[in-house]
C-alpha cells in the first residue's frame, strides 16, 4: 500500500506548478443531473438522508456540455459522467459520442434499469471505455437496498451488453460491476460475489469491491467545524452521508475477507487498502496518512455549471466558478481555486475526506 500512495503522490507532481497553479485536469467529472428512477438507501442525492435534486430545471443543455469537452479536450483528461442515473438524460448517448470523437477516455457508473439492447449496440459502437454496473448484493439485498426486481434487470442488461461485444469481437467497453460494501457484507463477500458472477454468467471483466462513503455524526460535526473556519463553508452535503447502512463493521473480519479475495484476479478493491488502512477507515475519527491533492488534478462540473473540487456533495458550498459565466481555462488557476489548494495543503484532510473516492484517486 506504500508503494501505491508514492504511486498517487508522484503522478500529482508534475501538475502542481508555484503558486498553487496546476498544469491542468488529469480528470473531470460531469454531472449531467442528479435525476435519477431508484431511491437507493445510501445515496447521497436520493437516500435516506440525501440532498435530492438541487439542480431539476437548470441543467446544462447539451451544446453546453459540448463546449466544456471541447475546453479541456487538450489536456486530454479522463471523462467520468457523474451524478445520478446517466441513461435519465435524453441526449446522454449524444454526450459519449462527442467526448469519444475528441479522443478521450469516457466511463460512467449506471444502476442498469434503463440499459435496453437498442442502447447496448450503441454503447459498443460508440466505444465508451468502461462502464461500472451497481449491484450491492445477493438478489435479496440488492433488492432491499435498491427496490423489487432491480437485481434482475441489472444483471440482464450486464449479459446485453457483454453479449453484443463479443458478437462484434470488441474489447470496449470494459464491464464492472461494483458492490458497495454496506454493513450486511462483511462475512459474506465471497459468497456475495459468487453470486453476482452466477446471476451474470460471469460476463463482467471486474468485481469491484467498494468501501462505503459515509459519515458518522461526530465526524460529521468534526469535517463542518473545519471546514467552516478553514474555508467559511458549512458543508452541509457531507450529512448525506449519514447512513444506517454503515452499522457496524468489524474491520478485523473484513480485512481478512479481502486478503483472501485478492487471489481471485477478477476480483479488485476501491480504495485498495491495506490492513492497517481497513482497521483505520471503519474507526470513527481515525485518521489516515494522506494528502489530498485532487484539486491539483480533477474537477467536477455539476448540472447548473458550477465547478467543485469536492465531489459526492463533501465539501458543497465551495465553488470555484461557473463554466456559464467563465471559460473552464479562466476557473482553473483563479483566486478561488488556488486558496483551495492552498488550504488543502496545509490542512491535508477534513473528517470526512478519508471516505471520499478522490482522496484515492489522485
Amino acid at each position: 500500500m506504500l508503494k501505491e500512495r508514492f504511486s498517487v503522490f508522484t503522478r500529482s507532481l508534475p501538475h502542481i506548478l508555484s503558486n498553487y497553479r496546476s498544469s491542468g485536469p488529469r480528470a473531470v467529472n460531469i454531472e449531467l443531473g442528479n435525476g435519477c428512477n431508484l431511491k437507493c438507501k445510501m445515496c447521497w442525492f436520493h437516500g435516506e438522508n440525501g440532498t435530492g435534486d438541487r439542480y431539476r430545471g437548470s441543467e446544462l443543455k447539451t451544446g453546453e456540455v459540448f463546449g466544456l469537452v471541447d475546453q479541456v479536450a487538450p489536456y486530454k483528461p479522463k471523462i467520468y459522467i457523474g451524478g445520478s442515473e446517466p441513461f435519465i438524460h435524453k441526449d446522454f448517448l449524444l454526450v459519449l459520442e462527442h467526448i469519444k470523437s475528441r479522443d478521450i477516455k469516457v466511463s460512467f457508473a449506471t444502476n442498469g434499469t434503463l440499459l435496453d439492447p437498442a442502447k447496448a449496440e450503441q454503447l459498443v459502437k460508440i466505444g465508451v471505455d468502461d462502464i461500472k454496473f451497481s449491484i450491492d448484493g445477493s438478489e435479496e439485498l440488492h433488492d432491499y437496498i435498491r427496490g423489487k426486481g432491480v437485481f434482475r434487470k441489472v444483471t440482464g442488461a450486464i449479459r446485453t451488453l457483454s453479449g453484443v461485444r463479443k458478437r462484434e469481437a470488441k474489447s470496449k467497453p470494459s464491464i464492472t460491476v461494483n458492490t458497495t460494501i454496506t454493513s450486511r457484507l462483511p462475512g459474506e463477500l465471497k459468497n456475495t460475489v459468487d453470486a453476482i458472477r452466477d446471476a451474470t454468467g460471469d460476463s463482467a471483466d471486474f468485481y469491484r469491491l467498494h468501501h462505503l462513503w459515509y459519515v458518522t455524526r461526530k465526524e460529521l460535526s468534526m469535517h463542518q467545524s473545519a471546514t467552516g473556519k478553514t474555508l467559511g463553508c458549512k458543508a452541509t452535503g457531507a450529512g448525506s452521508h449519514l447512513t444506517r447502512l454503515s452499522g457496524s463493521v468489524d474491520p478485523e473480519v473484513l480485512a481478512g475477507e479481502i486478503c483472501h479475495l485478492r487471489k481471485n484476479e477478477k476480483v479488485v478493491f476501491f480504495p485498495d487498502l491495506g490492513y492497517e488502512d481497513i482497521v483505520k477507515y471503519y474507526s470513527e475519527g481515525a485518521v489516515l496518512d494522506r494528502s489530498c491533492r485532487a484539486s491539483f488534478s480533477g474537477a467536477l462540473i455539476k448540472p447548473n455549471g458550477d465547478v467543485k473540487f469536492c465531489p459526492d456533495e463533501w465539501i458543497d458550498d465551495y465553488v470555484v466558478g461557473n463554466i456559464r459565466e467563465d471559460s473552464f481555462n479562466d476557473i482553473w488557476n483563479n483566486k478561488r481555486a488556488r486558496e483551495f489548494r492552498k488550504i488543502l495543503l496545509k490542512q491535508k484532510q477534513f473528517a470526512g475526506c478519508k471516505r471520499c473516492s478522490w482522496m484515492y484517486s489522485y
